[in-house]
């Protein structure tokens, strides 16, 4: 509870620094960069408040999301891990709306690199806790097989973990080149593989636990189960 009442004053805050800037920002805004570092899109001026509402957004989506999974249970058991992702999600949400407001009000800050860095230390920290979880519906690796078996959930997250941490590193590792095609290679490629590695290693333990047994997510019994 502390730490949501803490995020959503970071995101209200945010909020509303959001809402002075708007005072002093062009009619046009730069509002996402390729990998030369260059604006490729833009938007009016009040779309910095629609981006400024995406920290409060995370922060009351992930207040309440215990509240409606029937898995509730789960976040009890990994109360700790799920807080720290609600810290660093909220924060990298806000820290990507500042560098933004940053580039709108004439900084000549390099935003292609302040984004990768801010993605590679969410990929790294998330890595590190994703083992943690336990099954639910919302938070973690949702593959269908993860979602039907603690076992497989258990498996896919700590090979998840593993994959979320070299991702992060990728991003961090971009970091020593030149903005271009190499930085979007560098980030992308292992982000793509990586995710489709996890689906398919996810699919393989189901294989190798229930052999060609149909995945069946159980829905009500964990739902009455969640509310002893």
């Amino acid at each position: 509870m502390k730490t949501t009442r803490f995020l959503l004053a970071i995101a209200v805050l945010s909020l509303a620094g959001t809402g002075a800037a708007y005072f002093f920002l062009p009619d046009t805004i730069p509002m996402h960069w390729n990998f030369e570092g260059e604006v490729d899109s833009w938007g009016p001026r009040w779309s910095i408040l629609i981006l400024g509402c995406l920290p409060l957004g995370v922060a009351l989506l992930m207040a309440w999301l215990p509240r409606i999974d029937p898995r509730r249970d789960a976040y009890e058991k990994h109360a700790k891990t799920y807080e720290i992702l609600q810290v660093i999600l909220v924060l990298v949400m806000t820290g990507l709306v500042w560098i933004t407001v940053a580039a709108a009000l004439g900084s000549t800050m390099d935003v292609s690199l302040a984004i990768r860095i801010l993605i590679g230390i969410l990929f790294i920290i998330m890595g590190n806790y994703l083992g943690r979880l336990k099954r639910n519906y919302f938070v973690g690796i949702k593959t269908p097989w993860a979602l039907a078996d603690d076992e497989v959930w258990r498996l896919t997250h700590r090979r998840g973990a593993v994959v979320f941490m070299i991702m992060g590193a990728s991003f961090l590792l971009s970091l020593a080149f030149r903005p271009g095609w190499i930085v979007g290679a560098v980030t992308l490629v292992p982000t793509i593989l990586g995710v489709s590695y996890v689906f398919l290693y996810s699919w393989q333990c189901w294989k190798r636990l229930h052999g060609d047994a149909k995945p069946r997510v159980p829905a009500a019994p964990d739902s009455a189960e969640g509310k002893k």
